[in-house]
């Protein structure tokens, strides 16, 4: 039992008033496709808007062309003018938009987990051959609908945070198993990966 008390020691400083560092760590696995894909968004539209200034030049120099071969440059400077004006609404634009993909950078940078308590975390369990692991309950894992306590998992095993949505559960006994639950695993290396292969069996 001394592993597995280190272990609960262990998680219970790294989790010190409340389960924030735990569920942080499990978060930072989950959102990052949400980050990428958010930073995607606006990259894709910074792209756009840069588009749009580049059409809106070219046309900008064929009306100038055209005009001055037409020499009806100042009878018609209120089209140069209005082309102008767009080019620069774009530009404020894309200005803005940089600015929101910076701050959104600066944003998931800081919204990271406190890497020394994990770190050192992992290097207690290692000591001991142990491991902690993150994974999610798939859509044909039998444990699903299952109590904690009514499925037969390895004793050296810790069932950690669920993080279920935006809901963080310290699960119990009556803790149930629900399809796309986040789980962590802490224990030795060998009980996390049967732990891992009973919740979601290799097919």
């Amino acid at each position: 039992m001394e592993f597995f008390d280190k272990m609960k020691d262990s998680l219970t400083k790294i989790s010190k008033g409340s389960a924030d560092v735990a569920r942080e760590s499990v978060e930072k696995i989950s959102d990052k496709a949400t980050e990428l894909s958010t930073l995607s968004k606006i990259k894709m539209e910074i792209k756009s808007i840069e588009h749009k200034i580049e059409e809106s030049l070219t046309e900008f120099g064929k009306i100038f062309y055209n005009l001055s071969k037409e020499k009806k440059l100042i009878s018609k400077k209120d089209d140069l003018t209005a082309v102008k004006i767009k080019v620069q609404d774009l530009k404020e634009k894309l200005i803005s938009k940089n600015e929101e993909f910076k701050e959104t950078c600066k944003h998931y940078t800081s919204v990271t987990i406190d890497k020394e308590k994990i770190k050192t975390l992992k290097s207690e369990l290692e000591e001991g051959g142990a491991t902690i692991d993150h994974f999610q309950i798939e859509d044909n894992s039998p444990v699903i609908g299952k109590k904690l306590k009514s499925v037969t998992l390895p004793k050296e095993v810790l069932v950690g945070t669920i993080l279920r949505g935006d809901k963080v559960i310290i699960p119990d006994g009556t803790y149930m198993f629900k399809k796309d639950d986040k789980i962590t695993l802490l224990g030795k290396i060998e009980d996390v990966e049967k732990t891992k292969t009973i919740i979601n069996p290799v097919t």
